[in-house]
């Protein structure tokens, strides 16, 4: 159960900013494939530009999910120790979501420069 109720709006919404993110992230992709092409091998180029997509959506992925699991436990640490942080959940959310669809897009672009390469 959730403490607020998710409307269509909202899922659209969430849609519209992953499509954006992910296409962003495709850009990416395909600009640092061919940006590699100029030192190595195809599939050296496009094997790399995966590994690195895949890399920022595993990290984006697994903060994202440390951020949600430990969000309480960070603001109390935060509160304790009284430091000026300006550290929320929903901000750290929001980043990590960045990352993961931005990294989702790399990755998937790569694999089809990749494709298209013939490696």
């Amino acid at each position: 159960m959730t403490d607020s109720p998710v409307d269509a709006a909202s899922l659209r919404e969430l849609a519209v900013r992953a499509g954006r993110w992910t296409l962003r992230g495709a850009a990416v992709g395909v600009a640092v494939s061919l940006a590699l092409l100029a030192v190595t091998s195809p599939k050296g180029a496009t094997d790399t530009a995966f590994a690195l997509g895949a890399l920022v959506l595993g990290f984006g992925v697994f903060a994202w999910a440390t951020a949600v699991g430990l969000a309480e436990t960070l603001a109390g640490v935060q509160s304790y120790v009284d430091f000026g942080s300006a550290w929320t959940e929903a901000g750290a959310r929001e980043a990590f979501f960045v990352l993961s669809w931005t990294g989702a897009g790399w990755a998937f672009a790569a694999a089809l420069v990749s494709v298209v390469l013939g490696v």
